[in-house]
């Protein structure tokens, strides 16, 4: 046998092949936890031709917020506009519970997270609840026929608001989040910031959105 066969025999032990594998699986899992970008969820960047960076591996977290936020009037009160051309705002559901979503087409845990969505909505909806999905002009190159298509492709079953950042942004700077989508916002009815998180794990977001979102309705006082 030739000293370069058995070099590569044993460089390749068990226990290396076990640790290689192992570092694959971490590697593969925190990239799906989110898409961090400069240009996500802060302000809309002053030159709208300005490319979205690719998506960079970040974990999820939920982010404490004691006592919770309260959205100031003229936010709740700011009207934005949904794909299908419906002026709305956010004091259109004083009394509802609300979901507020922060996503693009090209995110891929924005995409896991989505049929959650639709599931959370389909279950909640006659007790009140509004899930609202927010998709920015400046990380979708300004075309919403894209989002559109892909929504449709998805049976999403919540409305879609069309943001220029005049939704997005305030909410990030309110909670002293980072640049990272997706990102999710439950709003009690009177308007607070009860839950928020960064990114999204299939193993614990969707099972904590439901606790704050059952807390939230079981919160008779605010009705």
């Amino acid at each position: 046998m030739r000293a370069s066969d058995k070099s590569k025999k044993s460089f390749w032990t068990p226990g290396r092949v076990v640790t290689t594998l192992v570092v694959v699986f971490l590697l593969t899992l925190f990239g799906l936890s989110s898409c961090n970008s400069r240009n996500v969820t802060t302000t809309p960047p002053a030159n709208k031709t300005a490319t979205v960076p690719s998506p960079v591996a970040a974990q999820p977290r939920v982010v404490e917020n004691t006592p919770p936020p309260l959205l100031p009037q003229g936010l709740r009160n700011t009207k934005v506009v949904t794909l299908d051309g419906e002026s709305l705002k956010l004091s259109d559901y004083d009394n509802k519970v609300v979901v507020v979503n922060i996503w693009a087409t090209w995110c891929g845990p924005c995409r896991m997270e989505m049929p959650e969505l639709v599931k959370i909505n389909t279950q909640y909806k006659s007790r009140g609840l509004v899930v609202l999905g927010l998709a920015t002009t400046y990380n979708e190159h300004n075309d919403p026929d894209h989002v559109k298509d892909y929504i449709k492709s998805q049976n999403v079953n919540y409305k879609i608001v069309w943001d220029n950042g005049t939704l997005a942004a305030p909410l990030v700077e309110m909670v002293k989040a980072r640049s990272v989508i997706p990102q999710s916002f439950v709003i009690s009815r009177d308007g607070r910031i009860v839950w928020h998180t960064e990114g999204y794990s299939p193993y614990s977001t969707t099972q904590l959105m439901r606790e704050a979102i059952e807390e939230a309705l079981n919160d008779k006082g605010k009705a």
